[in-house]
């Protein structure tokens, strides 16, 4: 039995290096983190009470207070 733990220690031990050097799944958890934040600047801007929302709103907003406002009378003439 002591053998047997003795090995698997040895064992663990031999291949833990190797663990320690292995970076292939760090690019995909690095392009993960990079989407998150990209998702939660774009929702910060673009959602609802965003930036963008805003002042986008303050500029139709504008737009729609420089146009000319229709009259009362109907346009086409008929009554």
């Amino acid at each position: 039995m002591f053998s047997l733990i003795r090995y698997a220690v040895a064992y663990l031990k031999s291949h833990q290096l190797g663990l320690l050097r292995d970076e292939r799944g760090v690019t995909t958890i690095e392009y993960g983190i990079l989407a998150a934040g990209l998702a939660i600047i774009i929702t910060a801007l673009v959602g609802p009470e965003g930036q963008f929302s805003l002042a986008m709103d303050k500029v139709f907003d504008n737009i729609i207070s420089l146009l000319p406002q229709g009259s009362e009378e109907n346009p086409s003439g008929n009554s």
